[in-house]
């Protein structure tokens, strides 16, 4: 059995010594991008395999919503091919200079970087076939982000989520800032989607799937 390293617990703004609990919106600390592409990261959190679980097909178009440095965003642009297109969102000015920089040193055509709020992502109505959050759910400070994912999205557009398990563990956002999969069902419930699908992401992280209901 192959031993995964631990991620560090002062990635997140020193969660792990806080005693108190967020009222949520509890954000990634962007000082620490760099770890964010690390080896350390993609051993317990493997971008491509989780792209294939939730069948990204070529000529796709993603929307990556809470970016980062591209981390998901870069594969998924390779799996959708020339023929497809990945919005790489994101609301935090430096996560977006950080990936402009990788795409100057080797550019991805079908890539476009685009800066949002939680309540608005710079996309059209129905633009897009697949809306993708990772470790993004449990930040979001209200329903905004949800709600937008659902706008741009067709109406056979489905909502991918990766998010922390809620366990108890010495690194990542602390376990009353995660969500188990009844809290995270229920909030996309609330902004309009059904989920329909669950799987384990990785050893400590868990995959939801959603698509939009239908009255």
């Amino acid at each position: 059995m192959i031993k995964l390293p631990r991620p560090s617990a002062s990635l997140f703004r020193g969660e792990a010594d806080r005693g108190g609990v967020s009222a949520g919106g509890h954000k990634f600390d962007a000082a620490r991008r760099a770890y964010l592409d690390s080896d350390e990261r993609r051993s317990y959190l493997d971008p491509d395999r989780i792209l294939r679980a939730f069948r990204l097909t070529r000529g796709m178009r993603v929307a990556d919503i809470g970016t980062g440095t591209g981390f998901f965003a870069i594969p998924a642009a390779r799996i959708v091919g020339p023929a497809g297109k990945v919005y790489a969102v994101d609301l935090v000015p430096e996560m977006l200079e950080e990936l402009q920089a990788k795409l100057a040193r080797e550019p991805v055509p079908n890539l476009e970087a685009l800066r949002s709020t939680e309540d608005r992502i710079p996309l059209a109505d129905a633009s897009t076939d697949f809306a993708f959050l990772a470790c993004v759910l449990h930040e979001l400070d209200g329903p905004g982000t949800l709600l937008e994912c659902r706008r741009i999205l067709t109406r056979t557009g489905r909502l991918g989520i990766v998010d922390w398990k809620k366990e108890d563990m010495e690194f990542g956002p602390p376990k009353a800032h995660r969500l188990d999969e009844e809290e995270a069902r229920s909030m996309l419930r609330d902004a309009g989607f059904h989920p329909t699908t669950t799987f384990e992401a990785g050893r400590y992280h868990d995959g939801i799937e959603a698509r939009i209901r239908r009255a």
